[in-house]
């Protein structure tokens, strides 16, 4: 029963996460589970940030604003105006270009991670070099 509703929990935040518009009574009910235990597993599992933080997103944003090109592209009426989908398409590149140093230190610490599990001498090596290059990006970035 336990992995059942673990498996349940696991849909429903997917569902939560990637549909702004989702009520949390509307995932109770779509999953058969009550509102009170959804309300329990967005707080318990921070549902609420990550979904901000997956509709914030670079990657979320730009595929928004490719809806909006393609509409205009169609024929149809835009929601944005020209120049300012033009304008935020531009941000998004250049900051697509740019890797962020708190990014870059996650994914670093899960590669050490991994390593460490397959080869614990030649991870202590690797964190070493992760770290002056993390150094280097931050550097960058001042």
């Amino acid at each position: 029963m336990a992995r059942s509703k673990d498996g349940i929990r696991v849909k429903a935040e997917a569902l939560y996460m990637e549909n702004i518009e989702v009520t949390q009574k509307e995932v109770a009910e779509l999953f058969k589970v009550t509102e009170k235990t959804i309300g329990e597993w967005v707080k318990k599992y921070d549902w609420e940030q990550k979904r901000l933080d997956f509709h914030a997103s670079p990657t979320k944003i730009k595929q928004l604003l490719q809806k909006e090109l393609l509409k205009i592209a169609n024929g149809e009426k835009a929601t944005l105006p020209a120049d300012s989908i033009s304008k935020l398409m531009a941000t998004l590149d250049r900051l697509n270009k740019q890797a962020d140093p708190i990014v870059v230190h996650s994914i670093l610490k899960e590669l050490d991670l991994f390593i460490s599990q397959i080869d614990p001498a030649f991870a202590s090596k690797c964190t070493t070099f992760h770290k002056q290059f993390l150094q280097f990006r931050i550097s960058l970035e001042n």
